[in-house]
Parts: structure tokens; C-alpha cells; sequence
């Protein structure tokens, strides 16, 4: 890794092993032209926030963190962030329904069987779309057409 100079509080300092995803973020960001209208995203929290901020700040690293990617981060003696399992994941889906010709399935009745055995009914929206369901980790789910009576 190369030596890079960024600012820190108005001072100039050093780092001596900057990672290659904070040093290109910073080459970036901080070339782009003001944009006072423009509005970043942190992918980490999905939340918006004025782009002017990213393109002022002092280092890649901040910038990174702002943008939410600084977990992919290894320079400066930061630990890498855990690897993850599918089992710490949240699984979070939503299905779209659509019959054999490819056509949406509007206001259609389906149950949904959960990992625990547990039956749910719902009416697809408008857009052939479910519910949304909740699993932790990789489980299967099943989703059937009508109504299904508990066993």
C-alpha cells in the first residue's frame, strides 16, 4: 500500500497503510462539484442525508462510514468485521404470485406454513404481492393457492 495524505481537522497527517476502499472512496468523493440538492444514502441504515457532506469530509475512512460501507474497511489496524453465517441473518421476504403464463395473481387467497408448522392466510395486493415473513436464518417457508384448514 502507498503513503496517503488527507486532512484531519484542518491538519495534514500521514497514514501509512491506507486500504485501497477508503483511499479510492476519498479520490471520489472529494473531486465531485458541489451539489447542494443532492442527497446520499447510508446503505447500512437506509437512510438520506445531503451528498455536500460526504464530499467535505477530511478522509476516506469517514466518508466510507458515512456511506455505510466501513465494515469492508482493513486499513489503520481496524478489525475486519465478523464473518457472517446465514444462521445471524434476519430473513425478511415478501413474494410476488404469478400463475403459469407469467401473469400477476391480484386479490388471490394463499396460506403461508412457517418453519414452525404454523399455517397463515392472506390476499395477495394488488401487485400479486404477499405479506411480508420473517424467518431467523435460512429456513423454507411454503406458500399455497386458497385457504389450507390446520392438520
Amino acid at each position: 500500500m502507498e503513503q496517503l495524505k488527507q486532512q484531519s481537522s484542518g491538519t495534514d497527517w500521514t497514514v501509512e497503510e491506507e486500504c485501497d476502499l477508503c483511499r479510492i472512496t476519498y479520490s471520489i468523493y472529494s473531486n465531485f462539484p458541489p451539489m447542494p440538492h443532492a442527497q446520499a444514502l447510508n446503505a447500512e441504515t437506509g437512510e438520506f442525508f445531503p451528498f455536500d457532506r460526504v464530499r467535505k469530509m477530511k478522509s476516506g475512512y469517514a466518508m466510507a462510514e458515512a456511506l455505510g460501507y466501513a465494515w469492508a474497511c482493513n486499513c489503520r489496524r481496524r478489525k475486519a468485521a465478523p464473518a457472517l453465517t446465514s444462521s445471524d441473518w434476519t430473513h425478511d421476504e415478501q413474494y410476488t404470485l404469478k400463475d403459469g403464463d407469467g401473469r400477476i395473481m391480484r386479490d388471490t387467497y394463499y396460506t403461508v406454513r412457517l418453519p414452525s408448522g404454523s399455517l397463515v392466510h392472506g390476499v395477495t395486493d394488488g401487485l400479486g404481492r404477499t405479506k411480508r415473513y420473517k424467518t431467523n436464518g435460512a429456513q423454507s417457508i411454503y406458500v399455497y393457492l386458497g385457504h389450507r384448514e390446520e392438520a
